[in-house]
């Protein structure tokens, strides 16, 4: 049989129509304007009515023009720009309660107001559960109408009710509070101090969701920097990272508590050695905070010296336990070891403290 030679040509037309059309469809993000001149002096762009539609914008209304760090791109925003509820809604149906819970964290992260569980059947327990754990978890968060087959939870957090700075200062200080109390736990075989440190690192969970919350949230309406405390919206990435290096920071100081037994303690030495290496490291993680929240080089150059004392201290920990070798010795090496990587991330946090301090004050640095 030979092949049918008009029908192949056909399909391969629609095929090559097809990925034409794909070629000159708009691209809803990225879109080109041509530059208009207005009278002697003005020059004029405009803006997708789609947009204008959307923020209900019209003839003789004002936008903001905001000029990026470099004067390289120009953003519009709407000088009263829409404000709705964003909601969502979670199938349930589809969803193990473990992955409902961690859907519910990422809408809210993202930054929905309203998140609606929905399911073809009556909800489980389990699935009930999950909802109630992930309203545990996250700060603002509250059910407010249930019925068989949905839950719908709203988060009444404001941008406005928080300061970006201040938060990340209270995220810090929490991690602090949970790494003293790991090494005390350590040095006095606490166990019940461990299950504090383990409550306290859901502070430390719950105060990152929101603070990630904060962050997607003036990324997408800009107009928000200053109510949250910035200038601009650039120092929200490396803000960003500094709260990731905070969450691991606790996350290791939780696993320096997990290294206490009532079995054994240090010695009044080693446990004093112990002590100043944890004071050196608080010192140097609060300085780098400072040079974060209040960008300045010298204050960078102050926490460099902080951790130079920090390092002083771990090798003095280090050669005391290499020659005296006092028990728990595993569990004190490992401390060290710990405190070694807590001291990691908050030199990463220092790396982007330095980045700002450069930022702020140009004339540091100069170019052609």
């Amino acid at each position: 049989m030979r092949p049918d030679r008009t029908r192949n040509r056909e399909i391969n037309a629609r095929s090559s129509k097809s990925q034409e059309d794909k070629a000159v469809t708009p691209d809803p993000i990225r879109m080109k304007r041509k530059v208009q001149q207005l009278g002697s002096s003005t020059l004029a762009v405009t803006v997708p009515v789609d947009w204008a539609r959307q923020h209900d914008i019209s003839k003789g209304d004002e936008v903001i023009v905001q000029r990026d760090e470099n004067g390289g791109s120009l953003l519009v925003v709407p000088e009263q720009p829409t404000i709705e509820d964003v909601e969502a809604t979670i199938d349930a149906d589809a969803l193990t309660p473990d992955a409902l819970e961690r859907a519910i964290i990422t809408q809210y992260v993202l930054g929905r107001q309203l998140i609606r569980v929905e399911a073809t059947a009556p909800l489980g327990i389990e699935h009930r559960d999950a909802i109630m754990n992930a309203e545990r978890r996250l700060m603002g968060l509250g059910i407010v109408e249930q019925a068989e087959r949905t839950v719908t939870v709203r988060c009444s957090v404001a941008p406005e009710d928080f300061d970006l700075p201040t938060l990340l200062g209270r995220l810090s200080r929490t991690e602090a509070v949970i790494r003293g109390d790991a090494i005390s736990a350590l040095i006095e075989g606490d166990t019940d101090l461990v299950e504090t440190v383990e409550s306290r690192q859901e502070q430390v969970e719950k105060l990152f969701y929101l603070f990630l919350r904060l962050v997607f949230t003036i990324y997408r309406n800009p107009r928000l920097n200053q109510a949250v405390g910035l200038e601009t919206g650039f120092p929200l990435i490396g803000y960003r990272s500094v709260a990731q290096d905070v969450v691991l920071m606790a996350d290791t100081a939780v696993e320096i508590a997990s290294l206490a037994t009532d079995s054994a303690t240090p010695d009044q030495l080693t446990a004093s050695k112990l002590t100043e290496l944890g004071d050196a490291l608080d010192d140097a993680a609060s300085a780098t905070r400072s040079a974060v929240t209040t960008p300045d080089y010298d204050a960078t150059e102050d926490a460099r010296a902080a951790f130079d004392l920090v390092d002083d201290r771990i090798a003095d920990l280090n050669a005391h336990l290499e020659s005296e070798r006092p028990e728990p010795l595993l569990a004190l090496q490992r401390a060290v070891v710990l405190l070694e990587r807590s001291a990691r991330h908050a030199r990463d946090s220092l790396s982007v403290a330095t980045h700002l301090a450069f930022r702020n004050d140009p004339s540091l640095v100069t170019g052609e």
